[in-house]
């Protein structure tokens, strides 16, 4: 893929990661080239001819704006702006974090508003090009004025300083650059500020984030329609004509998914007849599936409209607007760096990854408990086992101890740190958004979350070998009154002892299948093959090691792996 830097047009979610994932090559388009040549030389002009203060061009930063620089030391200013604010602390941030932020800055300098030289920019795309990606640590933005010290961080390697990652080693990026016949950028009156005057870091990090999320949610979708089906709930919960009382986008759009997931469902279809079935209403989990999974959903989709706004936009202070005669030098200091529309945004999609996990953590739950897994046992054990074997197992338990563990700890990863302001700069920037740390921890939040997925996949993949195996269903039916009347009796029969005393009671009758009625819809029955043949989790016909089979399940589910084992029979359209 061809990537084109053009003020004209908007990157698109595909572009954005297929930079990000060293899967396409960016240009800027020759007449956004044109104009920032030709908008640079108009301010440099004004400033030159006119002499007038103008915060970033010939002012210090922050605090210091009123602290005038000389016009042969405007150079040396921006360079010490970059090493001074480049103070990160932390892990080194994911390489695709870092190329999506390289590409956002660059796009966001290429809209014509910053006052800089089209090489900036050019710069920023030589090195994506290369495959040189700075080193950034993950720590300390505040996400207001800019990502100061990630965009720092990024800006250091520019001017052939800092480390940075080439070609699987990391090294000095004066020497990379080298390697990869790139010179080091001198920088220009306001070039540094330019360099760092966005929260593209943030907003890098929401729309990786975004991209992975998606691909969480329709395999959340997936996994709903096969519990479903594996514990005997109907489809009618996923009829459009029912949503359409209710049209939630995103209830309408998870609720499709599913119910095409469900078609000819021959398992579906042996107990459709409410006679077989028994069934009045299932657990919120499935039942209520579209609903909360459609509210996700919806917190996705406008995240990532708003996000890419951000992508798009120019994030910089001082502005730059045109005059009475067309001329880019009204210099306009404003706000447009700051985080806060980004960072409700990075909650939003905390907030859909905590409903996912949430939801798929229940259906784990009711899966190892016998009196509501619609007769597939204890810990979904095998049912072969003898007697003495049974009593010897542990089967599946532990995994929904592990599943809770790690909704436990989203849980905690979800504080609202964007509600939380600390004032910065001696009171000069006292509201700040807070958000670029918990975009950080949402990025190591959605591994939790998948592992949560892969093991109530590996549940459903455990129960549906199990209903494979039984011969039968169990159905519920109405309590015959003689029942009734019995159990009235023995209460009376108890001496006065039956007081507070409350019997219940249920009959549970055995609804034969065969073969061809135990089986799922198309879709999962090739997803069920698909993974069988992949040998991610084969049967647990005995107790054995499951990490790292549920592992591998992780990385399955989160890679879109279930998404396109489906895709041979249905493809999940996002609209």
């Amino acid at each position: 893929m061809n990537v084109i830097i053009d003020h004209t047009q908007h990157l698109t979610l595909e572009q954005i990661m297929a930079v990000g994932h060293g899967e396409a090559t960016v240009r800027m388009a020759p007449a956004t080239r044109a104009m920032l040549t030709e908008r640079r030389a108009q301010i440099e002009t004004s400033i030159t001819e006119q002499e007038f203060p103008a915060y970033g061009f010939n002012r210090g930063f922050g605090h210091n704006v009123d602290l005038s620089v000389k016009a042969e030391h405007l150079s040396e200013l921006q360079e010490n702006l970059i090493l001074s604010h480049a103070v990160g602390a932390g892990e080194p941030m994911d390489a695709t974090v870092v190329r999506v932020t390289m590409l956002l800055r660059a796009n966001s300098l290429a809209r014509g508003f910053s006052g800089v030289r089209p090489d900036l920019a050019e710069s920023i795309l030589a090195l994506l090009n290369a495959g040189i990606t700075p080193q950034v640590p993950e720590l300390g933005s505040v996400g207001a004025s800019g990502d100061l010290a990630p965009l720092s961080h990024i800006a250091m390697a520019l001017i052939g300083k800092g480390k940075v990652t080439y070609k699987g080693a990391v090294m000095d990026s004066a020497e990379a650059m080298q390697e990869a016949g790139l010179e080091p950028l001198k920088l220009q009156m306001k070039e540094g500020l330019a360099l760092t005057n966005g929260v593209q870091f943030m907003n890098a990090i929401g729309l990786v984030a975004c991209h992975q999320l998606k691909v969480l949610l329709q395999s959340a979708a997936i996994n709903s329609a096969l519990t479903a089906q594996v514990m005997l709930a109907p489809d009618t919960y996923y009829r459009s004509d029912f949503h359409a009382v209710r049209p939630h986008p995103g209830a309408v759009q998870v609720a499709d998914w599913i119910w095409q997931l469900m078609q000819d469902s021959p398992i579906r279809n042996a107990h459709r007849d409410f006679k077989t079935d028994g069934q009045v209403q299932d657990p919120y989990n499935v039942r209520c599936a579209a609903q909360v999974l459609g509210a996700a959903h919806d917190l996705i989709t406008q995240a990532e409209k708003s996000l890419l706004i951000e992508a798009n936009s120019a994030t910089d202070n001082p502005i730059l607007l045109a005059d009475e005669n067309d001329q880019y030098i009204d210099v306009i200091s404003g706000g447009h760096f700051h985080g806060m529309p980004v960072a409700v945004q990075v909650y939003s999609l905390m907030q859909a990854l905590g409903v996912m996990a949430s939801l798929s953590h229940q259906r784990s739950v009711r899966f190892v408990d016998p009196k509501r897994n619609k007769g597939l046992g204890r810990d979904l054990k095998w049912p072969d086992l003898t007697e003495d074997e049974n009593s010897m197992s542990s089967g599946m338990m532990m995994l929904e101890y592990a599943s809770a563990s790690l909704l436990n700890s989203i849980w905690g990863d979800a504080m609202p740190s964007h509600l939380f302001n600390i004032s910065t700069n001696s009171g000069q920037e006292d509201h700040v958004s807070m958000g670029t740390g918990l975009a950080v921890r949402l990025l190591k939040t959605i591994p939790k979350a998948s592992h949560i997925m892969a093991i109530e996949l590996a549940y459903i993949l455990q129960a549906i070998a199990i209903r494979k195996r039984l011969k039968t269903i169990p159905t519920e039916t109405e309590i015959p009154e003689w029942v009734n009347q019995e159990l009235g009796g023995l209460k009376t029969r108890m001496n006065g002892q039956g007081k507070g005393v409350v019997f219940d009671a249920c009959v549970i009758r055995e609804h034969p299948l065969t073969d061809a009625e135990k089986t799922f819809s198309p879709a999962c029955e090739t997803l069920y093959r698909i993974i069988g043949e992949k040998g991610l989790f084969p049967v647990v016909e005995r107790d054995r090691y499951l990490a790292e089979d549920v592992a591998g399940l992780a990385t399955f589910l989160a890679g879109g792996g279930i998404i396109e084992a489906i895709r041979e029979n249905l493809e999940l359209k996002w609209e």
